[in-house]
């Protein structure tokens, strides 16, 4: 069964922020190309929702990659794929939500 991806505020303005950065400093065809892997990689998602890598255990929240410094956070209930948030894996809040 296909799962409907629902977006959260904060997946909203974190995807926003990547791309305005990315038509920044490198321009529209790079953003255009984060915002395509970005779609393809719900698709896989709201297809095989275990695709990801658990990230918090307690709260069943799973990430997977859509560029080399960015993941995307989700969870899944029987119906939906909620997008939490885009996190770059360099900052301090990805640190903090990482498994041990």
């Amino acid at each position: 069964m296909k799962l409907t991806p629902l977006w959260t505020a904060d997946a909203e303005d974190s995807f926003a922020e990547i791309i305005d950065h990315l038509v920044k400093e490198w321009g529209r065809s790079v953003a255009l190309a984060f915002h395509e892997e970005v779609e393809r990689t719900i698709e896989l998602l709201t297809m095989f929702p275990g695709a990801g890598a658990k990230e918090v255990r307690d709260q069943d929240i799973r990430s997977i990659p859509v560029a080399r410094q960015v993941r995307l956070f989700y969870r899944t209930d029987d119906k939906r794929l909620f997008i939490l948030i885009f996190i770059d894996v360099r900052s301090d809040l990805f640190q903090s939500v990482k498994v041990e």
